[in-house]
C-alpha cells in the first residue's frame, strides 16, 4: 500500500474518533445543562412564591438598616442588661459617674453578695458615703437612667449634722444583673445625656433644730446679752455685756437676724430673729426686755 494512501487512512480514522468524542461529550454536556436550566426554573418558581408570600425579601439592605436604627435606639433608651459583671468593673463605672457629673461625692465600695434571680445572674454592692444632697441626687438620676441595668435595692439617707445643712450620709444596695449569651459589653453602651432638673430644697434637712452657733454671726450684738439704753423713733441705742454700744436703725443686723421696726407709742424695738428655724418676733423694752 502506497505510503500517501495509508496515511489518509490513518488521518480519517483519528478524524472519525474526535468526531465521535465531540459527539458524546457535547450529549453530556446537553444534560448537564438541560439539569441545571430545571434546577434553575425549580428555584425561580420558588423564589417567585417566597416573594408572594413575604413580599419584604426584596428590602432586605432597608430591613437591616432598621434592625441596626432599633439597636441605636435600645441602647440610646432602653435599660441594658450587661454581658458581664464583676466588682472592679463596676467600681470603674461609678467612679466615671462620679468624675463626670458629680465630682465630690465620695463613698466606700464594698462586695455584698452574687448569685442568680432565675436564669439571669448578678453581683450586689453596698455604698457608704457622705456628700451634698444635690450630688446625691443627681448620682441616684444618673444609676437610674443611664442604659446598664443597674438596680437600687435598698437607701438610706440621714442628715450629717445641723451645722451642714446641704450635706447627708447615705448607705444604699445596688445589684448589677449580667447575662453572657443575651448581654451587651459595657464599652458598646455610650453615656447618655438628658435634661436634668435638680431638688429645690433639701427634703433632709431639719428646718426647725436646736440654736446654732455660728462665727459669722458673732460680728453683730447679740440682743439676748444687751439691753436698750436710748430709744427715738428712728434709732436704737443697744449697749451689750462688755459695755460696747450699738446704734441701730430698721433693718440693722444683729446675730442671728435683724431690727424689723420701732414701735416708739410702746417704746420698744420690735427684732426678727432666726436661730432655732423658726422666725421669731421679739420685742425690747426701753424700760426692760421682753425676750
Amino acid at each position: 500500500m502506497p505510503y500517501a494512501i495509508r496515511n489518509s487512512i490513518i488521518l480519517g480514522v483519528l478524524l472519525i474518533l474526535v468526531f465521535i468524542g465531540g459527539m458524546l461529550s457535547n450529549s453530556q454536556s446537553v444534560k448537564r445543562f438541560e439539569k441545571i436550566e430545571k434546577v434553575f426554573k425549580e428555584n425561580s418558581h420558588t423564589l417567585n412564591q417566597l416573594k408572594k408570600t413575604n413580599p419584604d425579601l426584596e428590602r432586605t439592605d432597608e430591613i437591616i438598616a432598621s434592625l441596626e436604627e432599633m439597636k441605636k435606639k435600645a441602647l440610646e433608651n432602653n435599660k441594658i442588661i450587661l454581658k458581664k459583671d464583676n466588682p472592679s468593673q463596676t467600681y470603674q463605672y461609678l467612679i466615671d459617674i462620679t468624675e463626670t457629673f458629680t465630682p465630690g461625692l465620695n463613698f466606700d465600695f464594698k462586695v455584698a453578695q452574687g448569685g442568680k434571680k432565675g436564669d439571669i445572674h448578678f453581683n450586689s454592692y453596698t455604698l457608704n458615703g457622705s456628700g451634698n444632697i444635690e450630688l446625691l441626687h443627681f448620682f441616684l438620676y444618673q444609676l437610674e437612667y443611664q442604659a446598664p441595668l443597674y438596680v437600687i435595692e435598698s437607701m438610706r439617707i440621714s442628715e450629717t449634722s445641723v451645722a451642714l445643712k446641704d450635706t447627708v450620709d447615705f448607705s444604699m444596695k445596688l445589684s448589677v444583673f449580667y447575662d453572657k449569651k443575651t448581654g451587651t459589653s459595657i464599652s458598646e453602651i455610650p453615656f447618655r445625656s438628658f435634661s436634668y432638673s435638680n431638688l429645690t430644697y433639701n427634703p433632709f434637712y431639719s428646718q426647725i433644730h436646736a440654736p446654732l452657733d455660728r462665727t459669722e454671726e458673732e460680728k453683730y450684738i447679740n440682743i439676748n446679752s444687751s439691753v436698750i439704753i436710748g430709744l427715738t423713733p428712728d434709732k436704737v441705742f443697744l449697749r451689750d455685756m462688755n459695755g460696747l454700744i450699738v446704734t441701730l436703725v430698721p433693718g440693722s443686723r444683729v446675730a442671728y437676724g435683724y431690727l424689723n421696726y420701732i414701735n416708739w407709742k410702746q417704746q420698744c424695738a420690735v427684732f426678727n430673729i432666726n436661730r432655732i428655724g423658726i422666725n421669731q418676733e421679739v420685742k425690747m423694752y426701753l424700760q426692760g426686755n421682753e425676750l
